[in-house]
């Protein structure tokens, strides 16, 4: 354990003594020399022209804006072609649906027609029947009323 440490170790500071840091000087005379170099690099180069593109600002050129509008024309057409097919086909489901409904109603006015006319006393029974609206509008029918106000009393007295 011991060797691999200081083999480690030993490794590490050669490889330090390898990376350590170039000591420039700071005199004036350094600085002017380095930026004379550089502006003398500066000249030397040719600025060449950037092709159309490469500009980063490709898409935002005129002669390119109507190929921009006719990708949104596309997407949007296919969207509300989407959407027409998807409301299409749940106007046909609700459609079948109310079709299915109206055959099943005949079906039961059918079947209901066909028990009454094989039995019509047992469905004369359930022909008859009275609510509470029935109730009221017999103690009404049976008395001379003309106003509002003698209905309540009516009513009232017979509850």
């Amino acid at each position: 354990m011991k060797e691999t440490n200081s083999m480690k170790e030993a490794l590490l500071i050669r490889k330090m003594k390898a990376e350590d840091p170039v000591e420039l000087p700071m005199d004036e005379m350094f600085f002017d020399k380095l930026h004379d170099k550089i502006m003398a690099s500066v000249e030397k180069t040719e600025i060449k022209p950037v092709s159309k593109w490469e500009k980063t600002w490709v898409f935002l050129d005129r002669k390119t804006a109507w190929r921009a509008k006719a990708r949104k024309a596309v997407k949007l057409s296919i969207a509300a072609v989407t959407m027409t097919i998807g409301l299409s086909i749940l106007n046909l489901s609700v459609n079948f649906y109310q079709q299915a409904q109206y055959v099943r109603e005949d079906i039961n006015k059918q079947s209901i027609i066909e028990a009454a006319e094989k039995n019509p006393a047992a469905w004369s029974e359930l022909m008859t029947y009275q609510n509470e609206n029935d109730f009221y509008s017999e103690i009404l029918s049976q008395r001379d009323i003309a106003t509002f106000s003698e209905v309540d009393q009516v009513l009232s007295q017979s509850l």
